[in-house]
């Protein structure tokens, strides 16, 4: 009778632990939470600038104010495309660091923002230093995929300087509005928008700001004949001509008073 005693609460405690490991075996574990894929790197390999500069894309390269972040904006497209993958390198001191993606143009002006340093998956980022520009290359997909490349200079106005000029030197401005400006991008675009007049003899030059760009400039950009030579700059909304001379020793270098806008090339009528 003891023994019996004994034995009826050890084969309760087995029943009871076979069945909550059964019930564990068979419990639905929980879904993992979905991980954000990252986009995945594409190498653009195709020969770049190859397309005629009047059918390339209105890009700007913009600064933002907090001085961590800037925006690629495809603002016209001629040539219609569905997306657009970038690669973009650009140097920080002495090291070279870079980003890259792809941009839906289902819509536009079609924008990417981009952190000018790196996160970790727990949320922590570190910010890159001593930004100075790059490149960006571009792959437009169509019907007849392209592939453009340019330079952009990133200027930290600490200083609060006025004399600025492009990677290439073929645009030098100087502004004491400027001197207001924390960063400024100078960006030698591969295309402008409709409406030109007159012929392309220069380099397409994009001046993006961190704040309202406003104010007068005296600029300068080199051309590459000697006649007939007249700055435009294009304020967002229109093309505007401004009164151009020529410098007098260099017969290719356009010079003029200018209103700060967003973009700047010369023409030849």
């Amino acid at each position: 009778m003891k023994k019996k005693k004994i034995l009826i609460p050890i084969i309760i405690l087995i029943v009871l632990l076979l069945g909550g490991g059964i019930f564990a075996l068979t419990r639905k574990k929980p879904e993992p939470e979905p991980v954000a894929e990252k986009p995945k790197k594409t190498r653009i390999t195709e020969p770049v600038n190859v397309i005629d500069v009047a059918k390339r894309p209105y890009v700007q390269i913009k600064p933002h104010a907090d001085g961590r972040n800037i925006s690629i904006s495809i603002k016209e497209v001629k040539e219609e495309a569905i997306d657009m993958d970038y690669e973009m390198p650009y140097q920080t001191g002495s090291m070279q660091q870079g980003a890259f993606g792809n941009v839906s143009l289902a819509t536009l002006p079609a924008t990417e923002k981009i952190l000018l340093g790196s996160c970790s998956a727990g949320g922590s980022c570190t910010f890159h230093e001593d930004v100075s520009g790059g490149k960006l290359t571009m792959r437009f997909n169509a019907m007849e995929t392209y592939a453009l490349e340019s330079d952009w200079k990133y200027v930290i106005n600490s200083n609060s300087e006025t004399d600025f000029s492009s990677k290439d030197s073929k645009f030098q401005i100087s502004s004491e509005d400027l001197a207001k400006q924390s960063y400024i991008i100078i960006y030698n675009t591969p295309g402008y928008p409709e409406g030109l007049k007159g012929d392309l003899v220069s380099e397409i030059y994009s001046l993006t700001t961190s704040s309202n760009l406003t104010g007068e400039a005296e600029l300068r950009i080199r051309a590459s004949q000697e006649r007939d030579l007249t700055i435009m700059g294009y304020n967002g909304e229109e093309w505007i001509e401004f009164e151009t001379t020529t410098d007098s020793e260099d017969n290719k270098m356009a010079v003029a008073t200018v209103d700060l806008m967003e973009l700047y090339l010369v023409v030849s009528n």
